[in-house]
């Protein structure tokens, strides 16, 4: 069996350790997991012991809870030859992986696999719905699963309408999609200058095909951006605040066109978010925007 060292000098280790946590989950398993259930388990060993300090985040999606990340992980393990397999995931250094682990996880783990190892497909996936109904949520088989054993979900659909804001800062992709389901959100308007991130799921077309597969209309503004490199030299929030300021002199008061155009996605939509990178508002021009919006129409506001 190979050591740890050996393995290190192959260059091939996952770089992060949600990736060898999704490989020693592969090996525990025997080498016997489809990709659907394996982002079951994933979910259910998160809920169960890492309630606290998750590995994953997930959203309700078309056969249950899933995570984008894990999902761009299995391809990326897959590019690196690491798993293989379509129908069952394969991996040849099962014991290797699981040393990689913490000390409770390698314990956890172990456990989880003797508690669960019988359930798959359909037995796997009604367990869940169940146990967590929220994720059953958007549910395409919750007939075929039966829908006599999902209870309401949690989504907070009366809720005020009202238009949102949200900051991606600090948050993977699925906690803040999450957090948009959650909310009942119908249309996500981006309103950054250059959508483009360096954070997985953020980039303008990665996000709106996440947003699209879950039932969210995606819109770009770029005309009510900033550009990058006014913000480069900022670090007070009063600093910010006299770029704010210049922003809603000079474009914000020649934006009226496409304030209205958020103000018409909220008549039509009534549940409607913001987004950008700044996760505290005060530190987002999408402030501003809200700010007029609430005092020029009346229209709520409220920073998630």
């Amino acid at each position: 069996m190979m050591n740890k060292q050996k393995v290190a000098q192959t260059g091939n280790l996952p770089q992060f350790y949600r990736q060898r946590f999704l490989i020693a989950m592969i090996q525990v398993f025997h080498n016997k997991l489809s990709k659907t259930d394996l982002m079951k388990f994933l979910f259910l060993y998160n809920q169960i012991y890492r309630e606290s300090k998750k590995i994953y985040f997930f959203v309700p999606y078309q056969y249950g809870p899933f995570s984008f990340q894990a999902y761009a992980d299995i391809r990326r393990l897959t590019e690196l030859g690491l798993i293989t397999g379509d129908e069952s995931l394969n991996s040849n250094t099962a014991e290797l992986y699981l040393t990689l682990l913490e000390k409770s996880d390698q314990i956890y783990l172990q456990e989880f696999y003797k508690i669960y190892k019988s359930y798959s497909g359909d037995n796997l996936i009604r367990f869940i719905y169940t146990n967590y109904p929220y994720y059953a949520s958007k549910s395409e088989i919750r007939e075929r699963i039966g829908t006599n054993l999902v209870k309401e979900s949690s989504i907070e659909s009366l809720n005020i309408d009202a238009i949102y804001s949200l900051g991606y800062e600090g948050i993977t992709v699925d906690e803040y999609l999450n957090a948009l389901v959650q909310k009942d959100i119908k249309t996500v308007i981006d309103v950054r200058k250059n959508p483009i991130s360096m954070k997985y799921g953020f980039s303008k077309k990665t996000l709106e095909n996440a947003l699209v597969k879950l039932d969210i209309k995606y819109l770009h503004i770029p005309e009510l951006g900033i550009e990058s490199k006014d913000r480069q030299e900022l670090s007070t929030l009063e600093s910010y605040n006299t770029l704010f300021d210049s922003y809603e002199k000079d474009v914000l008061s020649q934006s009226d066109v496409y304030v209205q155009k958020i103000v018409s996605e909220f008549k039509d939509q009534k549940r409607i978010v913001l987004t950008c990178f700044e996760k505290d508002h005060h530190y987002c021009h999408r402030s501003r925007i809200c700010n007029l919006i609430e005092s020029r129409y009346g229209i709520p506001t409220k920073h998630l």
